[in-house]
């Protein structure tokens, strides 16, 4: 074959593997094309290739083709909202804390509002405004906290006020907050707070109770205490009521006599103790005296429940001590007792025991709180406001995401924080969800923007110390111990 001849071969070879080709693309990332899907105007290009083609098994020709190419490109992109921004003129965003500094269970409220607000100002603030924390101190006086929840927000201009603590001041600061606007994440367990919101919901819709339960539900604690008890073998049919002389054990004590006595548990005494009593040991000897199997506390003004404690691992009477009292929730009740509150029983008010921490965030919260303070939440108090300082920024950003005109306006978030309610729990520290408006508790009476109680939400968890620590028993979930009973109870 000639030279002349081969190539000729070679041209028409190599062009039998050239083709005219379109091409379709899907092209992500690239700016100025709108929401959807957008054809693009078809374009011409020149293509040039260099193609290897051996022919006959002889001769090698390299060729060099040029093409053209038809390509069209199919945009899509997908549907974006803006990221939402604060009003105009806004440059921050201020929470205020108004609760007892001087105890522990207010001073634990601005520990951790100042530690949400650090996180928060360290991940790009509010809408991307600085947090800004202001604190006032109520002293625990109604005349104090009335004046400086007006401060709070006429002179300090605060958005939400979160804190608390005592029932009788939360009840008068209510005005102040019905008047001015505010949102205001409280604690505080009286059933008269929610009361007022569902006798006048307009006026009170700005209170949301946040740090623990409605204190109704005290009497519901203490009824599957009993049942809990009877689950493990344990027979409760009498019990001996020892309760603060105070107006919060009067609101649950006619529902828990009720709850009992369907359990056929008979109340045989019912004592009222003013606060600072020391004088427990004839109680518990009248207790055991009487046949009942149990000391049912009802406790948080007396302030001496680790009294109690001592005398009753001394005395050694066939009595279990359950029910409720503020003091065994302190982290320091094991030091305070000698280590005599060893197996007391008791309701870990609030949502949070820090062996078994209910969220991950929760666990989180304990390590950063400690790791920042030194030492760990000292009152349940805490979880409620680091809990209330971002369940703010949520509702806030999701109303500005809404389009909302003025997403800090209070009329504008009740119904955004409202939305956290049944099978839809603000999942931080806890799980935290209101019940909406117009609600009725087991007391028959009225529980709106109350936490709702149960397993699956917040609840004083039946607990008990065992070894210096507080351990839950259960609900299954969270438990991490089983019932411990003391060697002298028979």
């Amino acid at each position: 074959m000639s030279e002349k001849s081969s190539g000729t071969a070679t041209r028409r070879n190599v062009l039998k593997y050239v083709a005219t080709a379109v091409v379709a693309g899907v092209v992500a990332g690239v700016g100025g094309y709108g929401v959807g899907s957008t054809a693009v105007q078809p374009q011409t290009i020149t293509k040039t290739e260099r193609v290897t083609q051996t022919v006959g098994g002889a001769t090698t020709v390299t060729q060099t083709v040029g093409t053209t190419v038809v390509q069209t490109t199919t945009v899509t992109v997908t549907p974006t909202k803006p990221k939402p921004s604060p009003p105009p003129g806004r440059t921050e965003v201020k929470i205020g804390v108004l609760a007892p500094l001087a105890a522990r269970e207010g001073k634990v409220q601005e520990n951790a509002a100042r530690l949400a607000v650090e996180e928060i100002n360290a991940a790009g603030g509010i809408l991307g405004l600085p947090v800004k924390l202001v604190v006032a101190d109520d002293k625990l006086s109604a005349d104090t906290a009335v004046a400086e929840f007006r401060r709070l927000v006429t002179v300090e201009k605060v958005d939400m006020i979160t804190g608390g603590f005592s029932s009788g001041v939360m009840t008068a600061t209510m005005e102040p907050m019905a008047e001015l606007k505010t949102i205001f994440f409280a604690d505080a367990s009286s059933p008269a707070h929610s009361r007022k919101v569902g006798s006048n919901y307009e006026k009170y819709k700005y209170w949301f109770r946040i740090t623990q339960n409605n204190g109704i539900t005290f009497a519901l604690d203490g009824a599957e205490q009993i049942d809990y008890l009877k689950k493990k073998g344990v027979s409760i049919d009498k019990v001996y009521l020892i309760r603060d002389e105070h107006v919060w054990v009067d609101e649950w004590e006619p529902l828990l006599t009720k709850l009992l006595a369907e359990r056929k548990v008979e109340i045989v005494k019912s004592v009222k103790i003013p606060r600072g009593f020391t004088e427990y040991e004839p109680l518990i000897l009248e207790a055991a005296r009487l046949g009942a199997q149990a000391i049912f506390m009802a406790l948080a003004i007396s302030g001496t429940g680790d009294v109690l404690a001592k005398q009753w691992a001394t005395l050694k009477q066939p009595l279990l001590l359950i029910g409720h009292d503020l003091a065994t929730i302190d982290l320091g009740y094991w030091n305070k007792t000698g280590g005599a509150g060893e197996y007391v029983i008791f309701m870990a008010d609030g949502g949070v025991v820090g062996t078994a921490p209910p969220t991950d965030i929760a666990k989180k919260f304990i390590e950063n709180y400690t790791k920042k303070y030194g030492y760990p939440p000292e009152a349940h108090q805490g979880y409620g406001a680091y809990d209330a300082v971002y369940l703010y920024k949520k509702v806030v950003e999701e109303a500005a995401l809404a389009g909302e005109k003025n997403p800090f306006d209070s009329d504008t978030l009740v119904p955004y924080i409202e939305r956290y309610t049944y099978n839809n729990p603000f999942v931080w520290t806890r799980k935290v969800a209101f019940y909406p408006k117009g609600s009725w508790g087991p007391d028959g009476t009225r529980t709106d923007h109350d936490l709702i109680w149960g397993d699956d939400y917040v609840k004083n968890w039946m607990s008990q110390w065992q070894g210096g620590k507080q351990m839950v028993l259960q609900p299954d979930w969270l438990k991490n111990a089983d019932l411990k009973l003391p060697p002298w109870f028979r």
